[in-house]
């Protein structure tokens, strides 16, 4: 059932007479996005709307500038197991941010295609099948840093996402946390930094449940310094989930006794050319019960497709 309002387009319009109750203010909205369109959209999305009501709960009136000092990163499966954490960690304190709160989740097959629900538009089905494995493969770790050298006027995030760098790795520059963490591709780029404190609010209500977000917030409103518990989280990650050297051609080498000659050549001919095949044709060649998880999903990550053909 809809209830009263009007569909445009993707985006669902509020009849004039109805109250909205539990969402920012206009002031408050536009501390937390400058993107057009993004308060409207996130008015109605429930992982917002509760994450929302969770952080009044904690912060009350001072929530907009609380947030304004966070910064969310998630180390990814890919930085677990490639043994990237304390890198990460150390960029971090090195640039001015002081983890006040981690919290050790699970992505699940809903959790993926939630967080970026709002970005799968230019990913292929292949691409959403492929993460739905990735992302899955072991538990990971989200810290929540406060900017202790913030940029006037930029929030914490932002000033954090700019410092990530892109995906692509020829465009970043030396002091970019992704050309620091060194990432096989532009797919397996081991951390995700939320954009905008909306999506900090967002996402926290998307990866925890509510007993472990109200703790996570009441650690950060301490407000003190939990660098060492984040280094002990991903200690305890590393001992439970064996270290891989994510090289795809050592990957290769280790699936061929069980894919075949033929299976492995016509992989590394697809990764020599740059080109790409669909989810099934890969799993076609590369049966995922026989060899090891994360060979598979190195290889994967190499060959099938990254986003929709323009």
């Amino acid at each position: 059932m809809l209830g009263c309002g009007t569909i445009v387009g993707m985006v669902w319009e509020l009849n004039p007479v109805e109250r909205r109750d539990g969402v920012p203010t206009e002031d408050e909205w536009s501390w937390l996005t400058v993107v057009p369109g993004k308060s409207r959209v996130f008015g109605w999305d429930l992982h917002f709307r509760e994450g929302w009501a969770e952080f009044v709960d904690v912060f009350g009136g001072g929530v907009i500038e609380e947030l304004s000092g966070l910064a969310l990163l998630t180390v990814k499966p890919d930085a677990v197991v490639g043994r990237r954490g304390r890198r990460v960690v150390d960029y971090l304190v090195g640039n001015g941010f002081v983890p006040v709160g981690a919290a050790r989740f699970g992505y699940t097959r809903h959790s993926v295609r939630e967080v970026w629900r709002y970005d799968w538009d230019v990913y292929p089905v292949d691409r959403l099948r492929f993460s739905s494995l990735w992302y899955a493969a072991n538990d990971v770790v989200l810290v929540v840093a406060r900017d202790v050298r913030p940029t006037p006027g930029v929030p914490a995030t932002v000033r954090l996402g700019a410092l990530k760098g892109v995906t692509d790795p020829a465009l970043n520059e030396w002091h970019h946390l992704r050309t620091v963490l060194r990432p096989p591709n532009r797919v397996l780029n081991f951390v995700h930094v939320a954009d905008e404190p909306a999506d900090v609010v967002r996402e926290l209500a998307i990866f925890l449940d509510r007993p472990e977000l109200r703790r996570l917030l009441d650690s950060v409103r301490e407000g003190a310094d939990r660098t060492e518990q984040v280094l002990a989280t991903i200690a305890d990650l590393e001992a439970e989930y064996p270290a891989h050297d994510l090289d795809v051609e050592a990957a290769l080498d280790r699936m061929a006794p069980v894919i075949g000659a033929q299976a492995k050549d016509r992989l590394s001919e697809l990764i020599a050319g740059n080109s790409k095949i669909r989810w099934d044709e890969f799993t076609a060649l590369v049966p995922q019960n026989a060899v090891d998880l994360w060979d598979v999903i190195v290889v994967a990550s190499f060959v099938v497709p990254r986003e929709r053909p323009v």
